[in-house]
Order: structure tokens, then C-alpha cells, then sequence
């Protein structure tokens, strides 16, 4: 994707002006760099990075019918969020695809919902059309709560020297004032913090030498490698959320009652018609999230790229939905049935049970 620099109105970026970063390097989805995506991406792996998190965005949802209203429209069960815990969610479509995968958080008796810049004006207008008669608000918060992401093995000491509390377990939350410290998923070390833009501009600027600057690619990578799966909108309505498996990423209730979708999702896990699901790989070579995934030999598509990410080692990390009766040895490619080899499938969360 194109990058263009650095002359854009805080408004066209949603208030991603907070923090004194004169290399800064904006793209197309609102996304953003350093100038050096591949030292990022090794930070990002093997050091401590700070990261705007410029690519996503937050719709805050509020009033009397806040939480009712989410449970009739989300996967997740919203009676077990609560400002200590976060929960992965989908919003899916009457067909059972999934429109956005999303992290909720409780912020006082209102709901955030952070997903993906470029689909938030589309999530947000569709939700609206389901408000109705309830007491409902729901507003665009990108710019009034911005998010600075902190990742690395030295990111709970950091947390620790700013007074800040560093969650334990994936999905835990604390709050500091007027700041939320959310514990993202991953072996390595990753939080983000939601709140004003002054605040975080100063702890942009107090771990300006123990944190390297990194940009969405390597929040990306992050999020790869520990099997967080996004939907954008290339990919929007292409997958059930069994096939990103958001289920056993806690991100579906079986039991709470209807959704759009809700059917369908129920019928795909109670009766075992799951044929595709979610696997990791690496090629030399990026695809785009909706790119094809090529079987060799075989004319047609075999199944489509999630996301990819710079690798500093391996070249590109790549989240695949592909058949589940695929061999994990099979000779796959990007795009192409003659394009990038893949290497190194593995399913990205292994079978319960």
C-alpha cells in the first residue's frame, strides 16, 4: 500500500496528532511507520516497542440500553464484561459472516468497541439502523479516546515506572485515573492504553529511550503471531466466526440467546459443519488480507489470506483461513498457483478436545 507523509489534519486522522514523532510515515488505512518497518518488526519481536495505534479505532456506546442493545447484536455474552475484563466479539451478518472482530471493554456503564479504522464508519452506521426505540448513543470516539500500545519484555517494568498498572492475563484490565491498561493476547508482553491524548503524549515522550517506535505492522505482527485474527474490508462477510476461531478465542456464547447469525453459528458448532478453519504461515512474499491461497496442482482457490505482516526472520507472517483436511505439508501459494510458497503451516490454535 502507498505511503504518503505526514500532512494530513488531525480530523482525517482521527486526533493521531498526541505524540512528537517527526519520522512518522502515514498510509492509506490508517495505518503508520517509523521509516524502517523491518527494524520495526525485530523490535516489535525481540526489543521493547511504544506504537500509536493509529489503525484501530473505538465506537463508544452508551445509555440506559447499552448493554441490552450490544447483546442482541454481538457474539460475545456482554453480562461477563466488566471494567477487570475484556472480551473478543463479533458482529456478523444475518448469514452468519462476520462484518468485524472486535474487543470490548467496559469504560464506567459504557461499552467501547475497538475494531479496525478503515471498516468503523460502516460498523457504526450499520449498528445504528438496530437502535430503534432504545436508549441508545453510539459516536464515533477515535479522536477523544486515542490508544498508545507498549509491547516488549521490558513493557510491565515501564508500566511500573509510570505508575501504571501492568494486567497479567490476556484480557485483563485495570483502570489508572482516567487511563485503561488492557493486557492484549501473546506470549510477549502487550498492553494498550486507552484515554486522553495528553496523557499519552507523555508517556510517549517518557519512554522515548527504552521503547523503539514501531508502527501497525509490527502490532500486526504481534497479533499474528499469537492467532488474533482481524476482519477488514477486503474480507468482510467472507468467514463464519468458527473459521477465524473466535470461539475458542472466548469470542462466542453459545447460550446467551439470538444475534444476527446466531443460528448459523449455532448450527455450525453443534453439528460439526465446520470445513474450514484458521492456520499461521510464512512466505517471502505479503498478500493483502483477501488474498487467494493456492493448492498445487489445483486450478481453484484452496482458501484466503486473514493478514500479513512483515517477519524480520521468516519474510511474512500470514493468517490463513484454509480447509481443515489440508495436510499441514501441502505445497500452498499467494495469489498464484504458481506465486510465493508458503512454508511452515501449523493450525494457529490446535483442535479442543
Amino acid at each position: 500500500m502507498a505511503i504518503v507523509e505526514t500532512q494530513d489534519t488531525a480530523a482525517e486522522h482521527g486526533g493521531y496528532d498526541w505524540f512528537n514523532a517527526p519520522s512518522l510515515r502515514r498510509q492509506a488505512n490508517h495505518g503508520c511507520d517509523f521509516g524502517d518497518p523491518a527494524a520495526e518488526a525485530v523490535a516489535a519481536l525481540d526489543g521493547t516497542v511504544r506504537v500509536p495505534l493509529c489503525a484501530l479505532g473505538t465506537l463508544r456506546v452508551s445509555g440506559a440500553d447499552a448493554q441490552d442493545f450490544l447483546q442482541n447484536q454481538l457474539s460475545s455474552d456482554l453480562r461477563r464484561l466488566t471494567p477487570e475484563r475484556a472480551q473478543l466479539s463479533s458482529y456478523n451478518s444475518p448469514k452468519g459472516r462476520v462484518l468485524a472482530v472486535l474487543t470490548l471493554l467496559r469504560d464506567a456503564d459504557d461499552v467501547l468497541l475497538e475494531l479496525p479504522r478503515e471498516i468503523l464508519a460502516d460498523t457504526l452506521q450499520r449498528l445504528r439502523r438496530y437502535v430503534l426505540r432504545a436508549k441508545v448513543k453510539l459516536e464515533d470516539a477515535c479522536a477523544a479516546l486515542p490508544a498508545l500500545g507498549l509491547a516488549g519484555a521490558q513493557a510491565p517494568a515501564l508500566l511500573a515506572q509510570a505508575r501504571l498498572p501492568a494486567p497479567c492475563e490476556s484480557l485483563d484490565c485495570a483502570r489508572s485515573g482516567d487511563l485503561l491498561v488492557l493486557r492484549r493476547p501473546g506470549a510477549i508482553p502487550r498492553y494498550s492504553l486507552h484515554g486522553p491524548a495528553g496523557r499519552l503524549a507523555s508517556l510517549w515522550s517518557q519512554w522515548s529511550d527504552a521503547a523503539q517506535p514501531a508502527g501497525d505492522q509490527a502490532w500486526r505482527l504481534l497479533d499474528i503471531e499469537a492467532g488474533v485474527p482481524a476482519v477488514y474490508a477486503a474480507t468482510s462477510e467472507h468467514f463464519v466466526p468458527q473459521m477465524l476461531a473466535l470461539d475458542r478465542l472466548g469470542a462466542i456464547s453459545f447460550d446467551k440467546g439470538c444475534y444476527p447469525g446466531q443460528e448459523i453459528v449455532a448450527r455450525v458448532h453443534y453439528l460439526g459443519q465446520l470445513k474450514r478453519g484458521l492456520f499461521k504461515a510464512y512466505s517471502e512474499s505479503a498478500a493483502p488480507p483477501g488474498a487467494a491461497v493456492y493448492h498445487a496442482g489445483e486450478p481453484q482457490a484452496a482458501g484466503e489470506v486473514v493478514d500479513c505482516a512483515r517477519h524480520p526472520r521468516r519474510g511474512h507472517a500470514v493468517l490463513l483461513v484454509l480447509p481443515l483436511d489440508l495436510p499441514l505439508d501441502a505445497a500452498l501459494s499467494l495469489q498464484r498457483p504458481d506465486g510465493a510458497p508458503l512454508s511452515d503451516l501449523t493450525a494457529s490454535m490446535p483442535p479442543q478436545g
